[in-house]
């Protein structure tokens, strides 16, 4: 293992919770040291780029950027290779979001500083112009966090640094305390509820709503409060709808109870639900692709914000989901056992054949032997018709 691949193991090592600049730098002098070393150093950070672990990656990346501040043209141009430039796009567009985010805002950067002036690093360029071309976006999702900047000198100054950090410390205890502030001189809302107007929170909370507008609808599901202002009700509960002003959630009471509820679990039909003495037989559970593929999409197409309550079948297609969970396992279980089957014996249809070739070449070298003795026993009678000839 070389030195720079065990540099470029330890400063991207998966116990690093940041970057350790000091490691990253001490990487960037070993490739300033030796003209071959951008290679080498290119080779170790692609390896880094290709683990499993996103927050290695990330490391990569930031040892990838540094590299390219630092190092000169050399590694620039092993950057901007053929090989390399897949690697990249591989990363902007196909891999977790942080990872893909940080890839294009670095190739961004890039682009408008060191690739305007060297026309060498073209390609760099190009899949830049792609990326914008497909519509990806250069900015990042994530908050804006206060970071302190390490400049890469030959003087580094230990004291302005410490002031640098003592500044940045206090600069965001000044802007805790200010958000701190604000939010408690902002309204409490909750933020699931936004698209309900004042009138019908005010109306749930104070207990006063408009009766001429008041009607009884009968609950088909259960609901369970997730907030302290939604009410908790089981199928066929009566509940007096009190406003239905939006059309995802209504605000009603039963009782003395009152908050807010999902419009899809309730129905204007108030007659019985006739319930069956004998429940209906449940079919048999099968391997069933499309079940399966429903779920999935059902899940994705669900609100994590709560505002659109889940679907109602959402439920039974996932019990259908998981009874099949035995029988893929023992659909696996048998593909198992056929695959070890096949495998003996494939190991012994390759013994045998061994064995025929070991025979085959046996009976050879007993064949070459028998030959080259009967060879002798002609050799002197040869050696006797020669000698006659000579006299006569």
């Amino acid at each position: 293992m070389t030195a720079l691949l065990q540099m470029g193991i330890f400063v991207t090592a998966e116990h690093l919770t940041t970057e350790n600049w000091a490691m990253i730098l001490d990487v960037c002098d070993k490739v300033n040291s030796d003209p071959r070393a951008p290679k080498n150093a290119l080779l170790s950070i692609r390896k880094r780029l290709n683990h499993r672990d996103p927050h290695v990656v990330l490391l990569a990346l930031s040892v990838l950027d540094s590299c390219w501040s630092n190092c000169g043209p050399a590694f620039r141009k092993e950057v901007s290779s053929a090989s390399f430039i897949n690697e990249l796009q591989a990363k902007a567009t196909h891999s977790t979001r942080l990872v893909a985010e940080k890839t294009r805002m670095m190739i961004q950067k890039w682009v408008e500083n060191e690739c305007k002036s060297d026309a060498s690093l073209s390609l760099v360029a190009t899949l830049y112009k792609n990326l914008v071309a497909d519509g990806y976006s250069f900015t990042s999702s994530e908050p804006k966090k206060s970071t302190v900047l390490f400049f890469y000198c030959d003087s580094f100054n230990q004291a302005s640094c410490t002031d640098c950090l003592q500044e940045e410390e206090d600069a965001l205890a000044k802007a805790i305390a200010l958000s701190l502030q604000e939010a408690d001189k902002a309204p409490k809302t909750n933020k699931l509820y936004q698209s309900l107007s004042n009138t019908s929170y005010s109306a749930v909370t104070n207990g006063t709503s408009n009766k001429t507008n008041e009607r009884t609808v009968r609950a088909l599901y259960d609901f369970e409060a997730a907030e302290d202002n939604e009410l908790s009700f089981v199928s066929g509960d009566l509940i007096t709808v009190t406003d239905d002003s939006n059309p995802n959630w209504w605000c009603g009471r039963i009782g003395v109870q009152q908050g807010l509820f999902p419009s899809s679990f309730v129905t204007s039909d108030l007659s019985e639900v006739k319930v069956s003495s004998k429940a209906a037989p449940a079919a048999p559970a099968t391997i069933d692709e499309s079940v399966l593929l429903r779920c999935i999409q059902m899940l994705e197409d669900c609100d994590p914000t709560g505002e659109t309550p889940d679907p109602p079948e959402l439920a039974t297609i996932e019990q259908a989901s998981r009874a099949q969970a035995p029988l893929i396992d023992a659909r696996l279980a048998a593909i198992d056992a056929q695959v070890n089957a096949l495998s003996q014996v494939d190991m012994a249809i390759r013994d045998v054949l061994a064995l025929y070739d070991q025979a085959v070449q046996k009976a050879h070298y007993q064949v070459v032997p028998q030959g080259g003795y009967q060879q002798q026993q002609v050799q002197p009678e040869w050696n006797t018709v020669q000698h006659h000839a000579q006299n006569y």
